[in-house]
């Protein structure tokens, strides 16, 4: 992908992290697998970075937010794989702990340019979900879709196994108590988040 940008003299921005040219940024990166999001930013006065870890978010102050109102957000795929030597990021800024799902519930408690740090758990927000919380695959199985998780994610039937509605809606309600367990807390990548919906005000506990 990188190499289409061959020729190119001026500062790059990729999945949050800042390079003064492309050819620091090929170096840092290679051998990285997954999603990239590049940004181009010929002419900035932007600081080198060696590596991913490197980067000095610390330079961007931190804003406490106050009062945050609830938002359903969906990360790229990376934020929830494991730290590399590629991309350290959790090591550095989250105890080596990546996010357990792609797409979790939850309120923002500081944020500076490029991150955003959040408290979020596992919910389901809609009577039917159109994507697996935890990998961010469409869902296509009606049960899926009931289940807010995919059959291989939450390791459930492909058929409705329920005679009846009512334990159908029992068997969600569990599932809503499950996810409801899986929290975390840490940065996240402001340019990682693919999507952010509002959802509500709620008073902090």
């Amino acid at each position: 992908m990188l190499n289409l940008l061959e020729g190119y003299k001026g500062s790059v921005e990729i999945n949050g992290n800042a390079y003064s040219d492309l050819k620091a940024a090929v170096q840092s990166l290679k051998g990285f697998e997954g999603e990239l999001t590049i940004v181009l930013n010929k002419g900035a006065k932007i600081k080198e970075s060696a590596s991913v870890a490197n980067t000095n978010y610390t330079e961007n102050k931190v804003q406490e937010i106050q009062g945050s109102p609830i938002y359903k957000i969906k990360v790229r795929q990376y934020m929830t794989k494991p730290a590399s030597p590629e991309f350290d990021f959790h090591n550095k800024w989250n105890n080596g702990s990546p996010m357990p799902m792609r797409i979790m519930v939850g309120r923002k408690l500081k944020e500076t340019q490029g991150m955003v740090q959040m408290e979020l758990w596992g919910e389901i927000t809609e009577e039917v979900t159109h994507s697996c919380m935890k990998c961010g695959k469409r869902l296509t199985n009606p049960v899926s879709k009931f289940f807010g998780i995919g059959p291989e994610c939450g390791g459930h039937n492909y058929t409705n196994p329920f005679e009846t509605e009512e334990e159908l809606k029992g068997a969600v309600n569990d599932m809503q108590e499950q996810l409801k367990e899986i929290k975390w807390t840490g940065w996240i990548i402001k340019s990682a988040i693919e999507e952010e919906v509002y959802l509500e005000d709620r008073r902090l506990d």
